[in-house]
């Protein structure tokens, strides 16, 4: 039987509440985060002087 999406959200909630309580429930749903931003985008921008000679430098530095 196929269930429609508010009622998945709504027996997920039911399920997490039963075994967390209403507290634990909210914990836990507040550690799923979308995110923002474009994180490949960011990531390019962030090593784009990097090269693998800085990296094994790095890693042989220890």
């Amino acid at each position: 039987m196929s269930r429609a999406l508010p009622e998945i959200r709504q027996k997920g909630w039911q399920a997490l509440v039963k075994e967390l309580g209403y507290a634990g429930a909210t914990k836990f749903m507040l550690l799923f985060d979308p995110g923002r931003g474009d994180y490949v985008e960011d990531r390019k921008e962030i090593l784009r002087e990097t090269t693998i000679e800085k990296i094994r430098e790095d890693l042989l530095k220890d």
